[in-house]
């Protein structure tokens, strides 16, 4: 089948004008092709950098997606990344399409907030598009909290909430490789780090700790990875996360009038089934204040298979 790119491009990105006639953030999801005709592709926008992510092989037609980008915007980067399953080498995984690597952004900037980039990292270089609601509900809902943002990756979540008043957030994730990025975040947007603000290791070894020690927060930020890592401290090893045991530690550690904020990645239930398996975790203390999605730059039809957002407040 032959694939149209310059026609499925100029749709997407004419679906997309509230977007890029925003001057309030400059990167966002230009082609969703599980939605918009090409399964397995997508293009993010990040400043004047564009990525271009296969999981199906299309490298005879990059010629053809670069040049229909450029007709749309004045890209200055536009790299390509194939999937690792496409069994391709490193080198042919990921390669410059239009320009020079050295112009690569190390930020990007959205609703006030700069995040650094990694834009030669092989999965996520370092902001989820489809979350700038997520981060933006956070700088309008932290305003003198006290914040802890599990499974951290690079802080964009908690960086979010300190930018909207948070008088403190705490990100606990299993990596330390991600502490320098998350400096390099703090560091422009004028932030001090501290000797506590990230905490390297086991979610389900340190949370039950925390609660032991008498540690409380205003606000919990749980996006765990659909995977769950081995940890010896999990009761149970399912084939994605022990949802309902985060739940159940996170409730012990709110603040009554505290907020969680959960993002499942999770298919095996629809989203009311997901709620009402929160609450229940929960032993009822919370209760569901709010509920949304990702953007138009993510059109899914099927809800149930975006991004699923729903804050939920300590009795």
């Amino acid at each position: 089948m032959t694939i149209n790119w310059h026609d499925l491009i100029a749709k997407a990105w004419t679906d997309r004008k509230f977007l890029h006639e925003s001057d309030e953030f400059d990167c966002w999801r230009v082609f969703h092709g599980y939605a918009e005709g090409a399964k397995g592709v997508v293009i993010e926008k990040f400043g004047t950098m564009a990525l271009v992510e296969y999981k199906e092989d299309i490298r005879e037609d990059l010629d053809a997606i670069k040049d229909a980008l450029l007709q749309h915007f004045p890209f200055t980067l536009i790299l390509a990344k194939g999937d690792q399953l496409l069994g391709l080498r490193l080198k042919e995984r990921m390669f410059t399409l239009h320009g020079d690597f050295s112009d690569a952004p190390e930020f990007v900037k959205e609703y006030g907030v700069y995040y650094s980039l990694l834009p030669d990292a092989m999965h996520n270089c370092g902001l989820y598009l489809d979350a700038r609601p997520v981060r933006k509900w956070l700088a309008n809902n932290s305003e003198g909290r006290r914040v802890l943002n599990l499974f951290s990756f690079t802080g964009s979540l908690g960086i979010a909430a300190l930018k909207g008043g948070a008088k403190a957030a705490i990100h606990l994730d299993k990596s330390k490789d991600l502490l320098p990025r998350i400096e390099k975040s703090y560091k422009k947007n004028g932030l001090d780090l501290g000797t506590r603000s990230f905490i390297q290791g086991d979610i389900y070894k340190h949370l039950p700790k925390a609660i032991k020690r008498g540690q409380t927060f205003d606000g919990i930020i749980l996006d765990p990875p659909p995977k769950v890592y081995k940890s010896p401290h999990s009761e149970h090893q399912p084939k994605g996360q022990d949802f309902s045991r985060l739940v159940s530690l996170c409730s012990k550690l709110l603040n009554p009038g505290g907020w969680l904020i959960c993002m499942f990645h999770r298919f095996d239930a629809t989203w009311d089934q997901s709620d009402a398996e929160i609450i229940t975790a929960s032993t009822h203390t919370l209760k569901m204040i709010d509920r949304f999605t990702s953007e138009c730059d993510f059109p899914d039809e099927n809800v149930d298979r975006k991004l699923r957002v729903t804050v939920f407040e300590k009795n």
